[in-house]
């Protein structure tokens, strides 16, 4: 990468001094680094496979705990590197917003990076020499050509290097900004030298102006300089359609400008790039044609004679919310993956990740789909206008069912069956994801307890799990039409299985916190809280109905529906004893969607209406003489699902079950970053306080958080 005109070719292997390294053996020495962190993760990985398959076929009663000192030597290192990875530092709050921060394990891989491009680029040269800087020059510009392999390998979604190590493509995909950002700084710091050199004699305009090398160099630093800027978290969340579009069209006229700068002794590196990238877009694109032609699944697809496999039929819900059921899929996929879908008919040319609310036993792909804006909103309104009433009991849709295009499934984390426990958080939204992790285990109790015992002999354990624990937050109580069924077809499944085994050792426990904050994140509490003003947006009305269900209906919103036309709200019917409805307030003077709930069990409070948000304001409406609600711990108590009105205490609900374990526990948070974060650091302070694997016979966290939004 020369921006002086220079030939390459001599310079790539000259040598700048006694001592100093020649210029392709540092990229060498570069890919020797990166092979070596991905041989180490590699390894892990492999590691973390045999565990599962060996926890899966132990007979023992604690097939989850380590047995022999090499194991447990394992686990104390693996616990001491998890409590440094999954630490982060406090969320700052900056101009009215929150910054929050990566936790410190992927921040090192970052920095660690960081430090070897630098020393490479500086290494045994004297940059405070004036003749040197041309040398710095032509060596930052080797070694940042050769971290343009790395940035494509970490973009792909058929990713080679999260096939090694276990990681799925999105995560993967927040070391591609940030070794971008890398390149970035590298690249600025070969132009500024060069810059520094012809600055002696300015010269810099002239061979802007007249020396094609410069021209070319300094356009693919102004790309360079777009693509960065572009892809930070505000800029990239305007608009998701946006970004796509631009990031594709920026980083071909980088690869561009790239290739027409750099000498021909280095463009093997550009070559090399390319042929990640055509490798990608073609796994993608044969999977894609499997997945999304007919002929490939004729005994599944429901439309024998057409030429699209998958059709999709879109149902609108409470809180402006689209469930949108593929039948019959063709594929297969894991808890917690997600497919990019495609409509045209609905939302042309446009592909959006959706997590996969459903598990393969369904036999149907489901979505939930928040109606934000974009494609989104166009999917909500579409099954707004081609739907029976809303709020009515019949949720069949009336038009016929569209062709869709699904790319997936993506994502990828260990099996959660492998462990002793199971800790599953989930906020708002974010429950799309835990929900097939809670029904997966749940199911493979029911085929153990029921299926043919002398089968379950000869075949490997299905789940060494023996508790599950389970938090979603919501803001409004409608939200919980979403899984109310799935949610009561799990603890039914349990309960099934204790009839059929009475001495079965599994347990599960249900908590559905419901608060009126729109973004789930802890506020500041004002010293005389206005509770009980109730906002006019929205409505919860309480009524008399069967104890046995809560019936969840919608009303439209008349302020949203003159900005998108259709909208949804929610209205509940809550139900239990005889009461009235109280203010919002608490007696204690708190607000019931603030109040934080430190014991489920021990902390008894008033039942009341949260209305200190519009999106759940209490009011009273005409109709039967409103219930009472009567709770020991919980101000609604729901059949079977207890609902808590208030916020969780993540690190106290975690301890409890850790102090059951009988072995490696998982923690998989999916929700706003605030409570995401509140997890993480919950997970860290317990393990260091319970001294895992450390003498004290307690055992290993395993945490998962998953991002939340794109």
């Amino acid at each position: 990468m020369s921006m002086g005109g220079m030939d390459m070719g001599p310079m790539g292997h000259m040598s700048m001094g006694d001592g100093v390294p020649g210029l392709f053996y540092l990229q060498k020495m570069y890919w020797a680094v990166v092979g070596s962190a991905i041989a180490a993760g590699t390894v892990v990985n492999a590691f973390n496979n045999f565990l599962a398959f060996q926890r899966l076929r132990d007979s023992t009663l604690t097939p989850s705990k380590p047995k022999s000192l090499f194991f447990i030597t394992c686990a104390t290192l693996t616990a001491i590197v998890r409590e440094a990875s999954y630490a982060t530092l406090p969320p700052w709050s900056l101009g009215g917003r929150i910054i929050h921060f990566a936790p410190l394990g992927p921040l090192a891989i970052i920095l660690a990076n960081l430090v070897v491009v630098l020393v490479f680029c500086f290494y045994k040269l004297d940059t405070t020499d004036q003749w040197k800087w041309e040398d710095v020059g032509y060596r930052t510009g080797f070694v940042a050509i050769a971290q343009l392999p790395l940035i494509f390998l970490l973009a792909g979604r058929q990713n080679i290097i999260g096939l090694l190590v276990g990681m799925s493509y999105e995560r993967l995909n927040w070391f591609h900004r940030w070794i971008s950002r890398t390149l970035w700084l590298t690249v600025t710091i070969h132009m500024g030298f060069w810059f520094r050199s012809w600055g002696r004699y300015d010269y810099i305009t002239y061979q802007l102006k007249n020396d094609p090398l410069s021209k070319r160099g300094f356009a693919a630093w102004c790309i360079l300089t777009f693509i960065v800027l572009s892809s930070m978290a505000p800029i990239r969340r305007l608009s998701y359609e946006f970004f796509v579009l631009q990031h594709l069209v920026t980083f071909v006229g980088f690869i561009v400008a790239v290739w027409l700068h750099a000498a021909e002794e280095v463009k093997v590196w550009v070559w090399i790039s390319i042929g990640l990238l055509v490798f990608d877009r073609v796994a993608r694109y044969a999977w894609a044609t499997y997945a999304n032609l007919s002929i490939f699944h004729r005994s599944t697809s429901n439309t024998k004679h057409a030429l699209w496999a998958n059709r999709a039929s879109f149902t609108p819900l409470p809180g402006n919310v689209t469930r949108i059921t593929i039948d019959n899929p063709g594929i297969r996929w894991e808890p917690g993956q997600h497919v990019f879908l495609t409509c045209h008919s609905i939302v042309p040319l446009q592909s959006h990740p959706f997590t996969i609310a459903s598990i393969s036993a369904d036999n149907k792909m489901e979505f939930f789909v928040r109606s934000e804006k974009g494609g989104t909103r166009r999917f909500f309104r579409y099954a707004s206008k081609h739907h029976h009433v809303l709020g009515s009991r019949d949720t069949s849709p009336v038009k016929p069912a569209r062709a869709v295009f699904i790319d997936g499934p993506y994502g990828k984390m260990r099996p959660l069956r492998q462990f002793d426990s199971v800790i599953l958080l989930a906020g708002g939204m974010g429950v799309t994801f835990v929900i097939p992790c809670l029904r997966d285990i749940v199911s493979r109790w029911k085929m153990e307890c029921l299926g043919d015992n002398e089968q379950s002999k000869k075949s490997p354990r299905l789940t060494p799990t023996k508790r599950i624990r389970f938090v979603w937050v919501i803001k409004s109580r409608a939200q919980l039409s979403w899984f109310e069924t799935q949610l009561q077809s799990v603890l039914s499944d349990v309960e099934e299985c204790r009839r059929a085994q009475p001495d079965i050792n599994r347990e599960i426990e249900l908590s559905i916190y419901v608060t009126c904050d729109e973004k789930l994140e802890p506020q500041p509490q004002p010293a005389q809280p206005l509770c009980s003003q109730a906002q006019p947006e929205s409505t919860i009305v309480g009524t008399r109905q069967d104890a046995n269900s809560i019936e969840l209906a919608a009303v439209t919103d008349e302020k949203r529906s003159k900005k998108d036309d259709v909208s949804i709200h929610s209205i509940s019917n809550v139900s239990s004893g005889d009461s009235t409805p109280q203010s919002g307030c608490l007696p204690n003077g708190g607000c019931c969607c603030t109040t934080a709930i430190e014991d489920e069990d021990n902390n008894s409070i008033t039942v009341h209406n949260c209305s200190c948000s519009g999106h759940a304001a209490a009011s009273q409406a005409p109709g039967p003489e409103p219930e009472k609600l009567d709770v020991k711990a919980a101000p609604i108590k729901v059949p079977e699902l207890p609902m808590f009105s208030g916020r969780p205490q993540p690190r106290t609900i975690i301890r409890k079950v850790l102090e059951k374990a009988e072995g490696e526990s998982a923690v998989v948070v999916c929700g706003p970053q605030g409570l995401s974060d509140d997890v993480r650091r919950s997970v860290v302070y317990l393990s260091d306080e319970r001294a895992v694997h450390k003498g004290t016979g307690a055992q290993g966290i395993y945490l998962h958080a998953e991002k939340f939004g794109w």
